[in-house]
């Protein structure tokens, strides 16, 4: 029952927001007759939706108007749509460059997600358990620690005390003193490295895509089994992933 009323609370919140999407102000009685619903209930909704910030209230007329708020959520998904279909093609040429799995990854309230991957070819491959749309853990994975070193501190605090710092190998780094240094070292050589650090035998190079304002939005990897990943390659390999991200910021607005 509970369940029921969660999902008409969405609808009617929807309502609204679709009806105020029609006009520049409505009031309480005029919105409660475009959806259907009682005057009490409108009021009691656009009173959430303004403490959200989705909804302003003209002190004068005292109508309700939309802010920009879900405009700035319709932007942040027409920016991924648009990061994702300018990376597709420069990951697919690195994947069958290398024949390794290639992957792109953002943070998204916090969580590290997976925006597109590129399988490895080769017989030898590593047994990743990544998939598109899926999370993982940022504190031990070249894309995560990558995204990690550019993100705020602020934010940086709330994804290491939800995550917990879970030891998945002996190479996990668990200490918040020694993954600081990390990340302080991820940003001064512009690129993050996973050594064996989620899952055994995999090493991973990870560059920074960035934005038109110089902000890292996303994280392009290449993940390869350790055997084929000696120490004296991963230079070669942080040039071919980085050459890709430079490309792939630049054509969602980077200038340097």
């Amino acid at each position: 029952m509970a369940g029921m009323e969660f999902v008409k609370a969405v609808h009617k919140t929807m309502a609204l927001l679709e009806a105020l999407a029609q006009q520049k102000e409505m009031g309480v009685t005029e919105l409660g007759e475009c959806a259907g619903m009682h005057k009490s209930t409108v009021y009691r909704f656009l009173n959430s939706l303004k403490e959200l910030g989705y909804v302003r209230q003209n002190a004068v007329n005292e109508k309700y108007s939309l802010t920009l708020k879900l405009f700035e959520l319709g932007s942040y998904v027409l920016g991924r749509m648009e990061l994702w279909e300018q990376a597709h093609p420069l990951m697919e040429q690195l994947a069958e460059q290398t024949h390794e799995t290639v992957h792109l990854a953002v943070l998204d309230d916090g969580r590290l997600v997976y925006l597109g991957k590129f399988e490895s070819t080769q017989a030898l491959r590593v047994s990743m358990s990544s998939r598109i749309g899926q999370s993982a853990p940022t504190y031990c994975t070249g894309v995560g620690k990558l995204l990690l070193a550019h993100a705020p501190p602020e934010q940086v605090d709330r994804i290491l005390a939800r995550e917990g710092l879970k030891r998945f190998t002996e190479h996990t780094i668990t200490d918040r003193t020694l993954l600081a240094r990390e990340l302080d070292s991820i940003r001064q050589r512009g690129f993050a490295f996973d050594d064996e650090e989620h899952e055994v035998g995999v090493r991973c190079v990870a560059a920074p895509v960035r934005n038109n304002q110089g902000a890292t939005v996303a994280a392009l990897s290449i993940s390869i089994p350790k055997v084929r990943m000696p120490d004296e390659e991963i230079l070669r390999y942080r040039e071919l992933v980085t050459r890709s991200a430079d490309e792939i910021s630049r054509r969602i607005g980077a200038t340097a």
